[in-house]
């Protein structure tokens, strides 16, 4: 069915085409009456406002880019789903895309997003430097920019996460109070978080004495497939269960680092918690049906994508420069949450 315009439907109803519009768009000068009969005709006849003759009347196009390194996780899935409910609620549309944490690939979809005419932008970056110049130029001209989950980003804008420090901090604690003091951690390489969480981990072991090794600080590259991160795994953990001093317990500092991990000791005959205790991030939803039940840090992603998204609406709406505005940066409480991977008894 051939698409029909704005100024067609006002032909043929003999009505001006502001009137059309502002029918369509609810305005109070239209009676009932008009916007029905509006409204009926347009949809029996295929009518599509055009959203580039919007923006340019407007200034604005009602849709927000959000940019996250995949879907693949939980997290990031339970974040487009809710990000997209609250922009429903406040009358706008999300234009997803992934980064696939590569800068490279950061850069074209920061560029497809500005070409599309977003009105603001919701990222989780690459890393702490990827495309700096450029989010800053789309941040402080016409496109305002809000940094959520990853948030240890160089850039004067809000920024909605959670304290990585502490997250890991109590999780590596539970690990020392089942008494497994010889912990590898698992962390994403270039990821921006590692650092911070890297830092937790560190500064438990020095609350409770125990010595730092540097050989249990295991980095993983996230540029890989999944099947080269499992091998890599396989191949990281099996030489540090036939070292002296053979691991106990493990500690996941990403989702799909933390999730995959029960797989890859079941393959390797390994007991959990009996022999290696593990927990890490993850919001995986059916942890309790895993084979043992998986030990997590869950992280708040409902309040995380309605904070960020609310921060990001009130810079589009604001009429106040950038350097006007007193950016704040929320750290969101996450819960540990304890099942049968760390449970001895």
């Amino acid at each position: 069915m051939t698409k029909i315009t704005l100024k067609e439907i006002a032909e043929r109803l003999h009505l001006s085409p502001s009137t059309i519009s502002k029918a369509l768009n609810d305005s109070y000068e239209i009676s009932e009456e008009t916007k029905i009969k509006v409204r009926e005709f347009a949809k029996e006849h295929n009518y599509q406002p055009n959203p580039l003759a919007k923006y340019l009347k407007l200034g604005k196009t009602n849709n927000i880019g959000v940019l996250l390194p995949s879907i693949q996780t939980p997290f990031s899935a339970q974040l487009l789903q809710y990000l997209h409910q609250s922009a429903i609620s406040n009358s706008y549309n999300i234009i997803f895309m992934q980064s696939i944490d590569n800068e490279e690939e950061e850069e074209r979809a920061l560029m497809t997003l500005t070409n599309q005419g977003v009105d603001g932008i919701l990222i989780a970056p690459v890393s702490e430097t990827s495309n700096l110049k450029l989010l800053a130029s789309i941040h402080n001209k016409n496109c305002p920019v809000v940094i959520f989950d990853r948030i240890h980003y160089n850039l004067d804008t809000h920024k909605v996460g959670i304290d990585n420090v502490k997250s890991t901090y109590l999780a590596t604690e539970e690990l020392i109070k089942i008494d497994r003091k010889n912990i590898i951690v698992l962390c994403g390489k270039n990821l921006g978080v590692t650092q911070y969480r890297l830092e937790g981990y560190r500064k438990a072991l020095e609350d409770y004495n125990i010595p730092i090794k540097e050989e249990n600080i295991i980095y993983i590259d996230y540029s890989k497939s999944l099947k080269k991160i499992d091998e890599s795994l396989k191949e990281v953990i099996t030489k540090c269960m036939h070292s002296d001093n053979a691991l106990n317990a493990i500690l996941g500092t990403t989702e799909t680092l933390t999730t995959r991990v029960l797989g890859i000791l079941a393959d390797l005959k390994v007991q959990v918690p009996k022999e290696i205790a593990v927990i890490g991030f993850s919001n995986i939803e059916f942890a309790n049906s895993l084979n043992p039940a998986l030990s997590t840090v869950h992280q708040p992603t409902e309040e995380m994508a309605s904070t960020a998204l609310q921060l990001l609406l009130d810079l589009i709406n604001s009429k106040r420069e950038r350097s006007q505005i007193d950016f704040q940066t929320i750290l969101l409480e996450t819960s540990i949450q304890l099942r049968k991977s760390t449970a001895l008894a």
